[in-house]
């Protein structure tokens, strides 16, 4: 290893000399890596002077033509600031992205179709990559044949380092900004790494990589790299026990970055479409898998199809209804459609329509919109926290925009302003219940 110093000021705003004596920085000076660098080049015969001097001259030439067309370059068109956010060749109208499922086999959990849609594409594709704390089969690849394999804390990945070996499928450090910083290395290298956070609860770490990094690469390089990473991430709680640090919800933080695409499925057959999804765009996407969801019986799907596809932003009506709409997402999907049928019961005059929205940003607004403007009614529900939650957003264009329409002021619903408790007495009463949700959506219809 190196040990050199950065010599001279930090930025113009900053004066070594009022920190730093005249013998501290003449003594950098002369360990200047700048200056020492050639200097050992000549001296190992690997250059020589009059080399170095053309190198020098080239530098020189470069940096005098940029700043000379930078000076000259017509100022951007406002109009511009939103090219290169999100991949041009992605955006394309929803049915383009949209394959009808052809069903096959048993129905299967969500583990088992995210499992068979990674080792899919991972054979479809040669540059997916797949890597996280613990996803390999087995540390040393020799053993494979001794030892039966994890793949994952959930076993999500099960299975892909015997398939695809270990240079596709590898164990990576407690180390999450190293994860998140190693997908953006390759993937601005062509790769497509599909890397995996263990926990929601310890994404926090890689926040800077993701943010400051992963979302706007494509933007700052205006369309010159592109960052086409998947992380896949656990996330939420109705585990019981879970509590703070195997519990949390944030997703709002995600959806609060431009450049990055977030989506949570609440089945089998949406984790199998909006990943496929994922792993053939060129964006960055945060693939949120519920960890209560994973192995329930009543969201499992039978296989749709290598090719089946379901399109970022379109949103799923889980149920038809006339007289209230319910918007939400992941495991509050369920709760909220046995709300829906108890209250049905109790009032016959009552009528749910019931909104998965599964990919959160981008959001479907005109399924929204639709179904607010015929129910004249609204609830936005969600496991995170309710202040200053993803819910708050879609509440304030609902009453921003289609005011007019509406018979109720629009209603919230989320978990207490608290952490997940430990007992799970406490949990339930922090998390939202199919109770809480009934009181609201009986609240509303009353109004």
């Amino acid at each position: 290893s190196a040990h050199v110093t950065r010599p001279y000021s930090h930025s113009l705003s900053d004066d070594e000399r009022l920190y730093k004596t005249s013998a501290e920085r003449a003594e950098e000076g002369e360990r200047d890596p700048v200056l020492k660098f050639p200097q050992w080049l000549v001296e190992e015969g690997i250059l020589d002077r009059r080399a170095l001097q053309r190198i020098a001259h080239e530098v020189e030439e470069e940096i005098h033509e940029a700043s000379e067309a930078a000076l000259i370059a017509e100022p951007p068109e406002p109009a511009t600031i939103f090219r290169h956010l999100y991949s041009e060749t992605m955006d394309l109208p929803a049915e383009a992205l949209s394959v009808d499922p052809v069903f096959t086999g048993e129905p299967k959990t969500i583990v088992d179709l995210i499992n068979s849609t990674l080792a899919e594409e991972m054979r479809r594709n040669p540059r997916l990559i797949v890597f996280g704390e613990d996803v390999a089969d087995c540390s040393r690849e020799e053993h494979l044949r001794e030892v039966k394999g994890k793949g994952g804390v959930f076993k999500v990945t099960a299975g892909l380092q015997r398939e695809f070996g270990s240079l596709r499928c590898f164990n990576a450090p407690i180390a999450e900004a190293a994860i998140v910083g190693r997908a953006i290395g390759m993937a601005t290298r062509g790769m497509k790494p599909a890397a995996e956070i263990q926990f929601f609860d310890y994404i926090w770490p890689a926040m800077m990589q993701i943010r400051d990094e992963l979302a706007n690469i494509r933007w700052r390089s205006n369309g010159g790299f592109s960052c086409p990473v998947v992380l896949r991430v656990p996330i939420g709680g109705y585990l019981n026990g879970g509590s703070i640090y195997h519990s949390q919800c944030g997703e709002s933080i995600f959806t609060h970055i431009p450049g990055l695409r977030v989506v949570m499925p609440s089945n089998a057959l949406d984790a199998c479409g909006l990943l496929r999804t994922a792993l053939r765009s060129d964006d960055p996407v945060l693939f949120l898998e519920h960890k209560r969801l994973y192995r329930e019986p009543y969201n499992r799907s039978p296989h749709p199809g290598t090719d089946f596809t379901i399109p970022f932003g379109k949103a799923s009506i889980v149920k038809m209804g006339s007289t209230l709409t319910v918007i939400t997402y992941g495991a509050v999907v369920q709760k909220a459609l046995q709300a829906a049928l108890q209250l049905e019961r109790r009032n016959p005059e009552a009528s749910v329509e019931l909104i998965d929205l599964r990919s959160l940003s981008p959001y479907d607004w005109t399924a929204i919109r639709a179904s607010v403007e015929k129910t004249s009614r609204a609830l936005v529900a969600h496991e995170d926290c309710i202040s200053w939650g993803y819910g708050a957003e879609i509440a304030a264009r609902i009453a921003d925009e289609l005011f007019a329409s509406l018979d109720a002021p629009v209603r919230r619903l989320g978990a207490k302003d608290t952490w997940v408790g430990y007992h799970p007495q406490l949990e339930n009463a922090i998390l939202p219940q199919v109770d809480d949700l009934v009181r609201e959506m009986e609240a509303l219809i009353a109004y």
